[in-house]
């Protein structure tokens, strides 16, 4: 620099001002979305929201432990992997130590604001050692990457330009100490590489050429790497801390969007930072049951965030920052091949437990099927179904809606005297919210035969709606198709307000899960409890009496009611309340555990798949040695059902409330 500032000076500028557009072009891009799916809001009011919500966290009590945690430390990536960390760790750390000390000190030094004397023997000393660091870690990337070859990683052609010009400024960065060491005559211990590799070159003349020549082409590479972050994959350096950040805050109101036909994506503006956010190191793919079935890239969550990152792109951003970030625009075929992928889930909520930049992926992937379903009309067939079905009856089936109670003609208790038509009152404490599964379903309706009949035993005041009950809305959610939420949600409100329950119980935890997300808000001084939940209240009041049952039982965690609603315990607290009951857990329990196939509303989309998935589920239940398998959900209990069925699997799968009666 010493020979040609003003040229180093520019090169400089041009590379700040190319990283600089980047950037722009990234929130231009963000702003894009909407504040909440109730809110779009202005770009300036969304602007606001970003820096208001960043400023909350960072001055929160626990910003530190936060950032030490989770961005430092990585305990995300942690325990999922511990071949991972170290290299991720070393490349961060040798990266920032570098970059900050480094490359920033040289230049304030420069600039006079500091006085940083390269051969301090502390500068050379930590400069030396964090090259060494980012070396290790970019030995071992190219190592998993390459030899071991694992399948879940996928490498793009972002990968191989990143890892070339971080190993040629590397490499270069200590030839370029090395040879300034040589022609100077200096002898610095302290730099403990670059005093070695200076042995390789004779002192003189020659090496101040050399040395010239190398300082540039070091500087241009490493310049070029700081312009090119921006556009990369690398650019998650700045934003997976931002990521981590905005989701320690509560935006369960900030997944979608209104506006599915305007001009406001169905994207946040969280949504699409976390969209940059995404480091595409497999984690997601590694969790992914439809993935693990077909193996198509394009079922794979990491490639749908990306391809549908270049379609929003193009089709939102500003022409300038989607040509620059990569933005494409697809063609109808391609739409529908990606389409078809995204309904290809199970939204078991896996993948977003296991995502180190902690991404809400769970409802990134209802933004992305309202966006293929409303925003373009491409969803499976199977869905269209489902909304006929429910704009015509209220319910997914498309029965008569007037046939929804038929069950509780099969009941093995008689209903109370007091009881108006079934078991149905005008007025009591607790709803029972049957669900259109259980309502339906041959497979499912012994379901509330059994939950009612322990209701009934417990003398708890309860009604259910029979025909005036309709279909909870989260089909059509899963579907894409949130539009008619609204009107089912206010209809099955009004009818909860007409009957005066404090208290909604669900067998399904789809429906609990929905009435907890959407209908909440709109809820006061209501309380909404699965029926495990509620069981084991009653058997904590005594008012449930309970025989010895020696049965050996295994229990499987429904993805809706275990991960997506945080309910572990209440479940086996009613299993071990069965005098004797031998229960065994098998090792994918809790938030390890795997979907049934049904989640999702999949069989709508691919039925095959479905039932692939709930063969091999269930094929795992059986190395517990178990007599049953016990779930906790009305479309687990068919999926099973099925897969016992095709398997002549000797193991019998019942609901938590048919166990519980025949323990009474």
């Amino acid at each position: 620099m010493e020979q040609h500032p003003n040229l180093f000076l520019a090169a400089e500028t041009l590379a700040l001002s190319i990283f600089a557009v980047g950037i722009l072009a990234h929130i231009g891009f963000w702003l894009q979305g909407s504040l909440s799916r109730t809110n779009a809001g202005t770009p300036g009011a969304r602007l606001y929201f970003l820096i208001g919500s960043l400023g909350s966290v960072i001055l929160s009590r626990g910003f530190f432990r936060l950032f030490s945690r989770d961005v430092v430390l990585g305990k995300t990536l942690l325990p999922r992997d511990p071949t991972r960390w170290p290299m991720h760790f070393p490349l961060a750390l040798g990266f920032c130590i570098l970059f900050f000390i480094g490359s920033l000190g040289n230049q304030f030094t420069d600039w006079g604001l500091i006085n940083l004397d390269k051969d301090r023997p502390w500068f050379a000393f930590v400069n030396d050692a964090a090259g060494l660091l980012l070396l290790f870690g970019l030995l071992l990337a190219l190592h998993r990457r390459y030899l071991l070859k694992l399948p879940y990683l996928r490498t793009f052609l972002d990968d191989r330009v990143l890892i070339t010009l971080l190993l040629v400024s590397l490499v270069s960065g200590y030839v370029v100490e090395a040879l300034r060491l040589s022609s100077g005559g200096l002898d610095s211990r302290a730099s403990f590489v670059g005093s070695r590799v200076a042995t390789l070159f004779s002192a003189g003349e020659a090496s101040k050429d050399l040395h010239m020549y190398v300082w540039w082409f070091h500087a241009l590479v490493s310049l070029t790497f700081f312009a090119y972050i921006p556009y990369s994959k690398a650019f998650h350096v700045f934003v997976t801390p931002l990521t981590l950040l905005l989701n320690s805050l509560d935006h369960k109101d900030s997944f979608v969007s209104i506006d599915p036909s305007g001009n406001t994506p169905n994207f946040t503006v969280k949504q699409l930072i976390e969209f940059s956010g995404c480091t595409s190191c497999g984690e997601c793919i590694r969790v992914c049951e439809t993935y693990k079935n077909r193996e198509v890239d394009a079922i794979a969550p990491l490639i749908k965030l990306k391809e549908m990152k270049s379609n929003l792109l193009n089709k939102y951003a500003p022409a300038w920052a989607s040509r620059l970030l990569g933005g494409k625009k697809y063609s109808e075929e391609d739409l529908f091949t990606l389409s078809e992928a995204a309904f290809r889930c199970t939204l078991c909520g896996y993948c977003t437990k296991v995502c180190p930049s902690r991404i809400d992926l769970q409802n990134m992937w209802y933004s992305i099927r309202q966006e293929y379903s409303t925003g373009t009309g491409k969803f499976p067939k199977g869905f269209g179904h489902i909304k006929d079905g429910v704009d015509s009856e209220g319910n997914i089936f498309n029965y008569p809606n007037v046939e929804r109670s038929l069950w509780v003609d099969f009941l093995d208790v008689d209903p109370p005297s007091h009881y108006e038509e079934g078991l149905q009152k005008s007025k009591a404490k607790v709803l029972y919210y049957v669900g259109c599964v259980s309502s339906f379903s041959p497979l499912a309706q012994d379901i509330p035969q059994a939950f009612a009949s322990l209701l009934i035993r417990a003398g708890v005041d309860f009604t259910i709606l029979g025909a005036g009950e309709i279909c909870c809305g989260f089909p059509l959610k899963a579907a894409g198709m949130k539009g008619p939420l609204v009107g089912l949600r206010t209809h099955n409100i009004n009818k909860l307000k007409e009957i005066g329950a404090d208290t909604v119980i669900f067998n399904c935890p789809s429906c609990y899960m929905t009435w907890n997300v959407e209908y909440s808000p709109f809820l006061e001084n209501i309380t909404l409890k699965h029926s495990t939940q509620f069981l084991k209240e009653l058997l904590v009041e005594g008012k449930l009496s309970l025989k010895k049952n020696g049965i050996r039982v295994t229990y499987h965690d429904p993805c809706d009611l275990g991960r997506n609603s945080g309910i572990y315990e209440s479940p086996r607290e009613v299993l071990r309340s069965i005098p004797g009951i031998d229960f065994r857990e098998i090792r994918d329990n809790r938030s390890n555990s795997i979907c049934c196939g049904g989640g999702g509303v999949l069989e709508a989309a691919d039925p095959n798949m479905a039932s692939e998935i709930s063969y091999k589920t269930y094929q795992k239940f059986l190395d517990t040695g178990a007599e049953v398998l016990v779930v906790a959900c009305p479309q687990c209990k068919r999926m099973f059902q099925g897969a016992q069925k095709h398997l002549s699997g000797k193991m019998k799968v019942m609901d938590i409330t048919e166990l519980l009666l025949t323990s009474i």
